[in-house]
């Protein structure tokens, strides 16, 4: 199973993504209301009826009929109340599938719907990028683009606000951090994100850092995936003898990604499962060749979704010491399903289920060993931690050595 998917879809909220040929072929050819009988048919006549309505008699004749059946479709998607379930027009849908690209024009922040709020919360924003550098932190609210507010059923318009213009364009941003608001201006950059970092410790102990599990570009056959193999190559013929994960504020990303990776590490087995409310259930594989030497993986409460199936199944097969914080406990997986006009929809179709059949939704990956950051680092990156203050760091480096 390793090879690496090569498909353009991505997420600007903490998630895992898949899609299958199948749900292409139905979105494109189907572009009809479809649902159950009497309630579809009287909805088909009801928008047919307004709009002759609107066409006949209205007062004004400048009717934009395409924003308004946008706008329509997006009302009855988002009726669903459901924060990874959303309809996009063709420039958001262009917007939401770079995310996961290794680059794409944009600030580099990551955000998540928070429904205890109803606010947009930034997860992380990405290592060096325009956010990062005009100090957008994780767990600051997201209310205004440009003074237009937005809360957690706007989030898709907030990310194609911000995306919306070229490269060196700069886009005021509105956030609440504390119960107080502050103004951000930032530039926008083509944002290249190489996906893994990697270093030699002493002890000879490998540390790759994964910040996001990311698909190709057009054009480019580099992922996450192939990022940690070219890693892990390295490491392994400068002498590497045991290994740290660090998946700390990884949001997630493509879940054959994630996959292909843990499928490079484990066994043979199942690295996760999924399960429909049909009660269908697929199966993701480990092949039989394995990269066995002691391991230890970080996580913390911004760790989500693909981090967490990557944990999940580390942690089940006892293949690595899970050391740090309770993770964030997304256990779910939205489909990306694009349409033939260039507009698209995200759909939550199943949960996710380590190899030992746990649903870590809402719940999250606990660690072996649970270990907090220092008091005046807790609001901060992992990454950013001094070496020597990174007590979560210090305490895999500790077990690694003692193995």
């Amino acid at each position: 199973m390793k090879s690496f998917i090569k498909t353009a879809i991505a997420v600007a909220v903490t998630a895992t993504v898949t899609f299958s040929a199948t749900s292409i072929y139905y979105a494109t050819k189907n572009m009809g209301l479809t649902g159950s009988g009497s309630n579809t048919q009287a909805l088909k006549l009801k928008l047919d009826t307004i709009n002759t309505y609107i066409d006949n008699n209205y007062l004004y004749d400048n009717v934009d009929f395409d924003k308004a059946n946008t706008a329509a479709i997006k009302a009855y998607v988002e009726s669903l109340e459901e924060p990874y379930t959303h309809y996009y027009s063709e420039e958001e849908f262009e917007s939401y599938i770079s995310n996961v690209e290794e680059s794409y024009v944009g600030i580099g922040v990551i955000i998540s719907a928070d429904t205890e709020t109803d606010k947009i919360v930034v997860v992380s924003p990405l290592k060096d990028s325009p956010a990062y550098e005009a100090g957008i932190k994780p767990g600051d609210f997201i209310i205004a683009v440009e003074d237009e507010t937005f809360d957690a059923s706007g989030m898709d318009a907030c990310v194609s606000a911000i995306k919306s213009g070229k490269e060196g364009t700069k886009v005021n941003i509105t956030v609440e951090r504390n119960g107080k608001t502050k103004e951000y201006t930032v530039e926008r950059r083509e944002i290249v994100e190489n996906s893994v970092s990697y270093e030699m410790l002493d002890s000879k102990i490998g540390y790759i850092a994964i910040s996001r599990f990311n698909t190709n570009r057009d054009g480019s056959e580099e992922t996450t995936y192939t990022e940690f193999v070219d890693a892990i190559e390295k490491l392994d013929a400068d002498g590497m003898e045991k290994l740290i994960i660090d998946v700390r504020d990884n949001p997630g990303g493509v879940l054959g990604v994630v996959c292909d990776i843990a499928d490079y590490i484990l066994p043979e087995g199942i690295i996760t499962y999924t399960e429909t409310r049909a009660g269908v259930r697929t199966e993701y594989k480990s092949d039989k060749n394995e990269f066995d030497i002691p391991m230890a993986v970080l996580i913390n409460g911004s760790s989500a979704s693909a981090s967490e199936i990557l944990a999940g199944a580390l942690k089940d097969y006892d293949r690595a010491e899970i050391i740090g914080k309770t993770s964030f406990g997304k256990g779910i997986v939205q489909n990306v399903f694009p349409f033939s006009d260039g507009s698209g929809m995200s759909m939550t179709i199943s949960k996710y289920y380590t190899p030992n059949g746990i649903s870590i939704h809402e719940i999250g990956v606990e660690p072996d060993i649970e270990v907090e950051m220092p008091e005046e680092y807790k609001d901060q990156y992992a990454s950013d931690v001094p070496r020597e203050k990174d007590t979560q760091l210090k305490k895999a480096i500790e077990i690694l050595e003692n193995k």
